[in-house]
């Protein structure tokens, strides 16, 4: 029952760091990532299909941070190791990339309004 309620509380935290009050999510701060963070990111991929058409998918992913050379971020998941801008990575235990898509950024005038 204690691991319940340890989730329960860590959501909290979550949704009180990143969720404002407008119900827009509040962006991270993109200047602070350090090597050995875990962080989330997505890859889009293109095919090209019959008559034409294009096919895209978009995969999420957790990795870690192993380089950040300016706003050029080198990140390892599972096999494969990904150079990331800045702005395309999100912290662990912020929402997704498919979050901001989805619910869209606060556009309150402090942030936590």
């Amino acid at each position: 029952m204690q691991s319940d309620s340890t989730a329960e509380n860590t959501q909290a935290n979550i949704q009180s760091k990143f969720h404002c009050k407008c119900g827009g999510l509040i962006l991270p701060d993109f200047d602070a990532y350090k090597v050995g963070d875990e962080v989330n990111f997505m890859v889009q991929k293109r095919e090209n299909t019959y008559q034409g058409k294009i096919e895209v998918s978009q995969k999420a992913y957790i990795g870690e941070i192993t380089e950040i050379n300016g706003d050029q971020i080198t990140v390892k998941a599972s096999v494969r190791t990904y150079v990331l801008s800045r702005y395309e990575i999100t912290p662990k235990d912020a929402p997704g990339p498919i979050d901001y898509f989805r619910i869209g950024k606060c556009r309150s005038s402090s942030g936590q309004d």
